[in-house]
Protein backbone atom coordinates (compact mmCIF):
# COMPACT_ATOMS: atom_id res chain seq x y z
CA UNK A 1 0.00 0.00 0.00
CA UNK A 2 1.02 3.71 -0.66
CA UNK A 3 0.21 6.86 1.14
CA UNK A 4 -2.76 7.26 -1.27
CA UNK A 5 -4.20 4.25 0.58
CA UNK A 6 -4.74 6.14 3.86
CA UNK A 7 -8.30 7.14 3.18
CA UNK A 8 -9.29 3.66 2.17
CA UNK A 9 -7.78 2.35 4.99
CA UNK A 10 -9.49 4.32 7.16
CA UNK A 11 -13.35 2.97 5.75
CA UNK A 12 -12.77 -0.61 7.04
CA UNK A 13 -15.21 -2.18 9.14
CA UNK A 14 -13.75 -1.59 12.79
CA UNK A 15 -14.03 -4.91 15.23
CA UNK A 16 -15.61 -3.94 18.29
CA UNK A 17 -13.49 -4.37 21.59
CA UNK A 18 -13.82 -7.44 23.59
CA UNK A 19 -14.33 -6.81 27.22
CA UNK A 20 -11.85 -6.74 29.98
CA UNK A 21 -9.20 -7.67 26.77
CA UNK A 22 -7.36 -5.74 23.65
CA UNK A 23 -8.77 -8.00 21.56
CA UNK A 24 -10.30 -5.86 18.56
CA UNK A 25 -8.97 -2.69 20.04
CA UNK A 26 -7.04 -0.22 17.46
CA UNK A 27 -4.82 1.85 18.17
CA UNK A 28 -2.71 5.03 16.60
CA UNK A 29 0.79 5.77 17.68
CA UNK A 30 2.60 8.25 16.97
CA UNK A 31 6.23 8.66 17.91
CA UNK A 32 9.47 9.99 16.51
CA UNK A 33 11.70 6.82 16.48
CA UNK A 34 13.11 5.28 13.53
CA UNK A 35 11.15 2.62 11.36
CA UNK A 36 12.24 0.11 10.79
CA UNK A 37 11.62 0.64 14.90
CA UNK A 38 14.33 -1.63 17.01
CA UNK A 39 13.78 0.27 20.16
CA UNK A 40 13.61 -2.12 22.99
CA UNK A 41 9.95 -1.16 24.63
CA UNK A 42 8.81 -0.60 21.41
CA UNK A 43 9.66 -3.56 20.13
CA UNK A 44 9.16 -6.02 22.92
CA UNK A 45 6.26 -4.11 25.20
CA UNK A 46 4.31 -3.06 22.05
CA UNK A 47 5.06 -4.91 18.80
CA UNK A 48 5.82 -8.55 21.36
CA UNK A 49 3.43 -8.18 24.43
CA UNK A 50 0.63 -5.81 23.59
CA UNK A 51 0.32 -6.88 20.18
CA UNK A 52 0.17 -10.72 21.12
CA UNK A 53 -2.84 -9.77 23.47
CA UNK A 54 -4.63 -8.59 20.85
CA UNK A 55 -3.96 -4.88 20.57
CA UNK A 56 -3.86 -3.74 16.58
CA UNK A 57 -1.22 -0.68 16.15
CA UNK A 58 -1.14 1.95 13.14
CA UNK A 59 2.16 3.02 13.86
CA UNK A 60 3.44 6.30 12.23
CA UNK A 61 7.96 6.46 12.74
CA UNK A 62 10.20 7.96 10.74
CA UNK A 63 12.06 6.26 8.64
CA UNK A 64 15.67 5.85 8.97
CA UNK A 65 16.83 5.67 5.21
CA UNK A 66 15.54 6.93 2.03
CA UNK A 67 12.14 5.13 0.80
CA UNK A 68 8.66 6.21 -1.11
CA UNK A 69 5.64 6.70 1.14
CA UNK A 70 3.90 3.51 2.53
CA UNK A 71 1.72 1.43 4.42
CA UNK A 72 3.79 -1.50 5.46
CA UNK A 73 0.98 -3.97 6.65
CA UNK A 74 2.83 -6.56 9.08
CA UNK A 75 0.11 -9.06 11.06
CA UNK A 76 -1.71 -6.82 13.40
CA UNK A 77 0.20 -3.81 12.96
CA UNK A 78 -0.19 -1.01 10.19
CA UNK A 79 3.17 1.23 9.43
CA UNK A 80 2.71 4.66 8.40
CA UNK A 81 5.76 5.60 6.57
CA UNK A 82 5.65 10.08 4.71
CA UNK A 83 7.99 9.86 1.90
CA UNK A 84 11.74 10.51 2.58
CA UNK A 85 14.81 11.50 0.03
CA UNK A 86 17.33 13.12 1.84
CA UNK A 87 19.60 13.78 -0.96
CA UNK A 88 17.23 15.57 -3.06
CA UNK A 89 17.43 19.60 -2.85
CA UNK A 90 15.50 20.32 0.37
CA UNK A 91 15.42 16.80 1.08
CA UNK A 92 15.39 17.63 4.82
CA UNK A 93 12.67 19.70 4.51
CA UNK A 94 10.39 18.05 2.24
CA UNK A 95 10.55 15.30 4.49
CA UNK A 96 8.81 17.37 7.22
CA UNK A 97 6.33 19.17 5.31
CA UNK A 98 5.57 14.85 3.93
CA UNK A 99 4.97 13.78 7.48
CA UNK A 100 3.39 16.90 8.96
CA UNK A 101 0.77 16.41 6.38
CA UNK A 102 0.54 12.57 7.18
CA UNK A 103 0.03 13.04 10.71
CA UNK A 104 -2.94 15.77 10.06
CA UNK A 105 -4.14 13.16 7.68
CA UNK A 106 -3.94 10.79 10.90
CA UNK A 107 -5.51 13.35 13.08
CA UNK A 108 -8.74 13.89 10.60
CA UNK A 109 -9.19 9.89 11.00
CA UNK A 110 -8.71 10.07 14.44
CA UNK A 111 -11.22 13.03 14.78
CA UNK A 112 -13.64 10.39 12.81
CA UNK A 113 -13.19 7.85 15.34
CA UNK A 114 -10.86 5.51 13.29
CA UNK A 115 -9.34 4.00 16.29
CA UNK A 116 -10.39 3.08 19.93
CA UNK A 117 -6.72 4.59 21.10
CA UNK A 118 -4.65 7.49 20.41
CA UNK A 119 -1.02 7.61 21.80
CA UNK A 120 1.79 10.19 21.28
CA UNK A 121 4.99 9.93 22.30
CA UNK A 122 7.96 12.10 22.84
CA UNK A 123 6.29 14.87 20.21
CA UNK A 124 5.02 17.78 23.08
CA UNK A 125 3.59 19.96 20.13
CA UNK A 126 2.28 17.40 17.85
CA UNK A 127 0.24 16.20 20.90
CA UNK A 128 -1.88 19.16 21.46
CA UNK A 129 -3.04 18.28 17.63
CA UNK A 130 -3.70 14.74 18.43
CA UNK A 131 -5.44 15.07 21.95
CA UNK A 132 -8.31 17.85 20.17
CA UNK A 133 -9.09 15.31 17.53
CA UNK A 134 -9.27 12.42 19.69
CA UNK A 135 -11.77 14.92 22.15
CA UNK A 136 -13.76 15.04 18.77
CA UNK A 137 -14.34 11.26 18.62
CA UNK A 138 -14.46 10.94 22.64
CA UNK A 139 -11.15 9.19 22.04
CA UNK A 140 -8.80 8.06 24.96
CA UNK A 141 -5.71 10.06 24.17
CA UNK A 142 -2.55 8.92 26.14
CA UNK A 143 0.73 10.60 25.81
CA UNK A 144 4.02 8.16 26.44
CA UNK A 145 6.53 10.50 27.98
CA UNK A 146 10.20 7.93 28.20
CA UNK A 147 12.26 11.87 28.11
CA UNK A 148 11.73 15.02 29.06
CA UNK A 149 12.15 16.78 25.56
CA UNK A 150 11.70 20.66 25.75
CA UNK A 151 14.05 20.69 28.83
CA UNK A 152 16.51 18.72 26.82
CA UNK A 153 16.46 21.22 24.08
CA UNK A 154 16.72 24.02 26.29
CA UNK A 155 19.60 22.46 28.34
CA UNK A 156 21.77 21.89 25.00
CA UNK A 157 21.15 25.58 24.08
CA UNK A 158 21.70 27.09 27.00
CA UNK A 159 24.94 25.25 28.23
CA UNK A 160 25.89 24.93 24.44
CA UNK A 161 26.79 21.46 24.21
CA UNK A 162 26.15 21.36 20.82
CA UNK A 163 28.21 23.63 19.07
CA UNK A 164 25.69 26.39 17.21
CA UNK A 165 25.55 30.40 16.18
CA UNK A 166 23.93 32.44 18.56
CA UNK A 167 20.90 33.22 16.38
CA UNK A 168 20.36 29.55 16.40
CA UNK A 169 21.06 28.55 19.85
CA UNK A 170 18.39 32.01 20.94
CA UNK A 171 15.50 30.43 18.34
CA UNK A 172 16.14 26.55 20.20
CA UNK A 173 15.79 28.30 23.85
CA UNK A 174 12.36 30.36 22.20
CA UNK A 175 11.09 27.10 21.04
CA UNK A 176 11.74 25.36 24.25
CA UNK A 177 10.23 27.52 26.20
CA UNK A 178 7.31 28.18 24.42
CA UNK A 179 6.67 24.50 23.68
CA UNK A 180 6.75 24.01 27.44
CA UNK A 181 4.81 26.35 28.20
CA UNK A 182 1.87 24.94 25.64
CA UNK A 183 2.80 21.19 26.65
CA UNK A 184 2.06 22.26 29.66
CA UNK A 185 -0.57 24.31 29.60
CA UNK A 186 -2.40 22.72 26.59
CA UNK A 187 -1.09 19.19 25.63
CA UNK A 188 -1.14 17.08 28.77
CA UNK A 189 -4.29 18.46 30.24
CA UNK A 190 -6.12 17.53 26.64
CA UNK A 191 -5.29 14.28 26.79
CA UNK A 192 -6.51 11.47 29.11
CA UNK A 193 -3.68 9.66 30.90
CA UNK A 194 0.38 10.07 30.76
CA UNK A 195 2.73 6.99 30.66
CA UNK A 196 6.03 8.44 32.77
CA UNK A 197 9.45 6.71 32.84
CA UNK A 198 9.22 6.51 36.59
CA UNK A 199 8.22 7.78 39.93
CA UNK A 200 10.18 10.86 39.76
CA UNK A 201 9.40 11.67 36.35
CA UNK A 202 5.70 11.75 37.71
CA UNK A 203 6.22 13.94 40.84
CA UNK A 204 8.27 16.29 38.61
CA UNK A 205 5.64 16.46 35.97
CA UNK A 206 2.93 16.81 39.01
CA UNK A 207 5.16 19.59 39.99
CA UNK A 208 3.92 21.44 36.66
CA UNK A 209 0.10 20.85 37.23
CA UNK A 210 -1.06 18.07 36.34
CA UNK A 211 -2.86 15.68 38.53
CA UNK A 212 -0.64 12.96 39.95
CA UNK A 213 -3.27 10.10 39.63
CA UNK A 214 -3.33 11.15 35.46
CA UNK A 215 0.30 9.71 35.74
CA UNK A 216 1.79 6.26 35.43
CA UNK A 217 5.14 4.92 35.36
CA UNK A 218 6.31 2.30 33.22
CA UNK A 219 10.16 1.99 33.63
CA UNK A 220 12.17 0.60 30.87
CA UNK A 221 12.72 -3.55 31.09
CA UNK A 222 13.28 -7.01 29.31
CA UNK A 223 11.89 -9.72 28.45
CA UNK A 224 13.69 -12.09 30.22
CA UNK A 225 12.72 -14.92 27.58
CA UNK A 226 15.33 -13.17 25.72
CA UNK A 227 17.51 -11.72 28.09
CA UNK A 228 18.75 -14.57 30.38
CA UNK A 229 22.12 -16.54 30.55
CA UNK A 230 20.66 -20.04 29.94
CA UNK A 231 19.25 -18.93 26.64
CA UNK A 232 22.44 -17.49 25.81
CA UNK A 233 26.36 -19.07 24.01
CA UNK A 234 29.04 -17.32 26.07
CA UNK A 235 31.72 -15.57 23.91
CA UNK A 236 34.93 -17.53 24.06
CA UNK A 237 37.60 -15.10 23.30
CA UNK A 238 41.17 -15.75 23.96
CA UNK A 239 41.91 -11.70 25.10
CA UNK A 240 39.99 -12.58 28.02
CA UNK A 241 41.83 -15.77 28.58
CA UNK A 242 43.04 -15.16 32.62
CA UNK A 243 42.44 -12.06 33.08
CA UNK A 244 39.31 -9.91 34.77
CA UNK A 245 37.15 -8.11 32.83
CA UNK A 246 34.53 -5.78 32.73
CA UNK A 247 32.07 -4.55 29.63
CA UNK A 248 30.30 -1.61 28.96
CA UNK A 249 27.77 -1.76 26.28
CA UNK A 250 27.80 1.85 24.75
CA UNK A 251 25.56 4.04 22.65
CA UNK A 252 28.58 6.70 21.65
CA UNK A 253 32.08 5.75 22.58
CA UNK A 254 32.96 9.93 22.91
CA UNK A 255 30.42 10.09 25.36
CA UNK A 256 31.17 11.07 29.12
CA UNK A 257 29.98 8.00 30.14
CA UNK A 258 32.03 5.82 28.00
CA UNK A 259 34.99 7.89 29.00
CA UNK A 260 34.51 7.25 32.97
CA UNK A 261 34.99 2.92 32.12
CA UNK A 262 38.44 4.13 30.11
CA UNK A 263 39.54 6.08 34.07
CA UNK A 264 37.89 3.01 35.99
CA UNK A 265 40.32 0.32 33.41
CA UNK A 266 43.54 2.65 34.12
CA UNK A 267 42.63 2.89 38.10
CA UNK A 268 42.63 -0.81 38.29
CA UNK A 269 45.56 -1.25 36.10
CA UNK A 270 47.45 1.11 38.54
CA UNK A 271 46.14 -1.18 41.63
CA UNK A 272 47.59 -3.84 40.06
CA UNK A 273 44.89 -6.05 38.49
CA UNK A 274 45.10 -7.82 35.44
CA UNK A 275 42.62 -6.33 34.03
CA UNK A 276 40.54 -5.61 30.10
CA UNK A 277 37.46 -3.62 29.41
CA UNK A 278 34.90 -4.50 26.63
CA UNK A 279 33.16 -2.08 25.09
CA UNK A 280 30.12 -3.66 22.84
CA UNK A 281 29.04 -0.62 20.00
CA UNK A 282 30.16 0.76 17.36
CA UNK A 283 33.21 3.02 17.12
CA UNK A 284 32.17 5.60 13.30
CA UNK A 285 35.68 5.63 11.49
CA UNK A 286 35.90 9.68 11.57
CA UNK A 287 36.62 9.00 15.65
CA UNK A 288 38.85 6.45 16.14
CA UNK A 289 41.91 8.70 16.02
CA UNK A 290 40.58 10.54 18.41
CA UNK A 291 39.62 7.78 20.41
CA UNK A 292 42.96 6.08 20.16
CA UNK A 293 44.85 9.37 21.32
CA UNK A 294 42.66 9.54 24.46
CA UNK A 295 43.27 5.69 25.14
CA UNK A 296 47.10 6.30 24.66
CA UNK A 297 46.75 9.51 27.12
CA UNK A 298 45.68 6.80 30.24
CA UNK A 299 47.65 3.84 29.18
CA UNK A 300 45.29 1.51 28.27
CA UNK A 301 45.68 1.23 24.38
CA UNK A 302 45.77 -2.47 24.41
CA UNK A 303 43.72 -3.27 27.31
CA UNK A 304 40.07 -1.95 25.82
CA UNK A 305 38.44 -4.56 23.04
CA UNK A 306 35.73 -3.17 20.99
CA UNK A 307 33.43 -5.64 19.72
CA UNK A 308 31.67 -3.07 16.91
CA UNK A 309 27.88 -3.21 16.16
CA UNK A 310 26.62 -6.69 17.26
CA UNK A 311 23.44 -8.58 17.15
CA UNK A 312 21.98 -9.07 19.99
CA UNK A 313 22.63 -12.60 20.67
CA UNK A 314 26.59 -12.02 20.41
CA UNK A 315 26.41 -8.52 22.39
CA UNK A 316 24.82 -10.43 25.37
CA UNK A 317 27.19 -13.51 24.80
CA UNK A 318 29.90 -10.80 25.77
CA UNK A 319 28.14 -9.43 28.34
CA UNK A 320 27.64 -13.21 30.19
CA UNK A 321 31.25 -13.89 29.81
CA UNK A 322 32.75 -11.03 31.81
CA UNK A 323 33.25 -10.80 35.65
CA UNK A 324 31.38 -7.15 36.09
CA UNK A 325 29.19 -4.88 34.03
CA UNK A 326 29.51 -1.01 34.24
CA UNK A 327 26.43 1.53 33.72
CA UNK A 328 27.89 5.16 34.22
CA UNK A 329 24.68 7.05 33.88
CA UNK A 330 24.12 11.52 34.07
CA UNK A 331 22.58 13.24 37.11
CA UNK A 332 21.65 16.07 35.08
CA UNK A 333 17.91 17.18 35.02
CA UNK A 334 17.32 15.58 32.09
CA UNK A 335 18.66 12.23 32.98
CA UNK A 336 17.58 12.23 36.70
CA UNK A 337 13.94 11.40 35.65
CA UNK A 338 14.92 8.49 33.43
CA UNK A 339 15.43 4.23 34.02
CA UNK A 340 18.64 2.88 32.41
CA UNK A 341 17.99 0.51 29.99
CA UNK A 342 21.56 -1.13 29.96
CA UNK A 343 21.33 -1.90 34.17
CA UNK A 344 18.18 -4.10 33.49
CA UNK A 345 19.52 -6.08 30.75
CA UNK A 346 22.84 -6.80 33.01
CA UNK A 347 20.94 -7.80 35.83
CA UNK A 348 18.48 -9.96 33.85
CA UNK A 349 21.77 -11.65 32.14
CA UNK A 350 22.65 -12.39 35.67
CA UNK A 351 25.96 -10.18 35.86
CA UNK A 352 27.21 -8.37 38.78
CA UNK A 353 26.97 -4.14 38.18
CA UNK A 354 28.73 -1.23 38.95
CA UNK A 355 27.14 1.37 38.47
CA UNK A 356 27.10 5.41 39.88
CA UNK A 357 24.51 7.57 41.79
CA UNK A 358 21.42 7.69 40.39
CA UNK A 359 17.70 7.82 41.13
CA UNK A 360 16.41 4.60 39.69
CA UNK A 361 20.01 3.19 39.32
CA UNK A 362 20.32 3.36 43.49
CA UNK A 363 16.95 1.69 43.73
CA UNK A 364 17.51 -1.14 41.09
CA UNK A 365 20.97 -2.26 42.75
CA UNK A 366 20.38 -1.51 46.33
CA UNK A 367 16.58 -3.14 45.98
CA UNK A 368 18.27 -6.34 43.95
CA UNK A 369 21.30 -6.78 46.02
CA UNK A 370 22.94 -7.09 42.55
CA UNK A 371 26.22 -4.81 42.62
CA UNK A 372 27.67 -1.80 43.97
CA UNK A 373 26.70 2.07 43.68
CA UNK A 374 29.75 4.37 43.46
CA UNK A 375 30.09 8.01 42.74
CA UNK A 376 30.03 9.38 39.40
CA UNK A 377 33.89 9.06 39.06
CA UNK A 378 35.98 6.84 36.70
CA UNK A 379 38.37 6.71 40.37
CA UNK A 380 35.25 5.53 42.49
CA UNK A 381 34.16 3.12 39.95
CA UNK A 382 37.31 1.42 39.61
CA UNK A 383 37.39 1.49 43.10
CA UNK A 384 33.79 -0.59 43.23
CA UNK A 385 34.92 -3.12 40.46
CA UNK A 386 38.28 -4.21 42.54
CA UNK A 387 36.17 -5.35 45.54
CA UNK A 388 33.62 -7.42 43.22
CA UNK A 389 37.41 -8.45 41.28
CA UNK A 390 38.68 -9.66 44.83
CA UNK A 391 35.56 -11.88 45.52
CA UNK A 392 34.40 -13.57 42.95
CA UNK A 393 31.94 -15.93 45.14
CA UNK A 394 30.17 -12.51 46.33
CA UNK A 395 30.40 -11.22 42.90
CA UNK A 396 28.48 -14.11 41.56
CA UNK A 397 25.99 -14.18 44.41
CA UNK A 398 24.83 -10.63 43.35
CA UNK A 399 24.08 -11.56 39.39
CA UNK A 400 22.10 -14.31 40.80
CA UNK A 401 19.67 -12.22 42.22
CA UNK A 402 19.84 -9.85 40.12
CA UNK A 403 17.98 -12.05 37.29
CA UNK A 404 15.80 -12.83 40.40
CA UNK A 405 15.01 -9.11 40.79
CA UNK A 406 14.33 -8.69 37.07
CA UNK A 407 12.33 -11.00 36.77
CA UNK A 408 9.68 -10.14 39.37
CA UNK A 409 9.93 -6.28 38.70
CA UNK A 410 10.81 -5.49 35.17
CA UNK A 411 10.31 -8.16 32.98
CA UNK A 412 7.82 -7.03 29.97
CA UNK A 413 5.19 -9.37 30.60
CA UNK A 414 4.51 -7.28 34.01
CA UNK A 415 5.16 -4.39 33.08
CA UNK A 416 2.18 -4.87 29.58
CA UNK A 417 0.10 -5.88 32.52
CA UNK A 418 0.25 -2.56 33.69
CA UNK A 419 -0.22 -0.57 30.90
CA UNK A 420 -3.03 -3.25 29.53
CA UNK A 421 -4.85 -2.15 32.44
CA UNK A 422 -4.31 1.45 31.43
CA UNK A 423 -5.85 1.03 28.44
CA UNK A 424 -8.82 -0.96 29.59
CA UNK A 425 -9.47 1.59 31.92
CA UNK A 426 -9.90 4.27 29.52
CA UNK A 427 -11.79 2.52 27.09
CA UNK A 428 -14.31 1.59 29.69
CA UNK A 429 -14.61 5.00 30.93
CA UNK A 430 -14.97 6.49 27.41
CA UNK A 431 -17.77 3.25 26.68
CA UNK A 432 -15.25 1.95 24.05
CA UNK A 433 -15.06 -1.09 25.72
CA UNK A 434 -18.04 -3.62 26.81
CA UNK A 435 -17.60 -4.84 30.34
CA UNK A 436 -19.64 -6.69 32.61
CA UNK A 437 -21.86 -4.88 34.68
Amino acid sequence: MNELSLAAAGTESKAEPASETLDGVRMLFVAPDDYPAFRVDLVELFSNHLVARGLAIDWNLRPCEDMPAQIVEHGRERFHIARRAASEKFGGLRYKLAESWLRLKLAWRAARGDFDLVQVRDQPLWVITFALASKMSRTPCVFWMSYPVLEGRLRIAVENLVPMSRPARLLRIVYALLGSFLFYRAGLPLCDHIMVQSGRMRERVGFRGIPLEKMTPVPMGVSTGRYNSASVATVDDPRLTGKKSMAYMSADVMSLTTHLTFEALAELLDQGYDAVLVIIGAVPDFEWDTLSGKLQELGIADRVIFTGRLPLAEALGWVRRVDVCLSPFMMDPAHQVATPTKLVEYLAMGRPVVGTVHYDQNEVILGSGAGIVTAFSGKAMGEGVARLFDDRQKAEAMGARGSEWIRANRDYAHLADTVEKVYLDLLARRGKARRPA
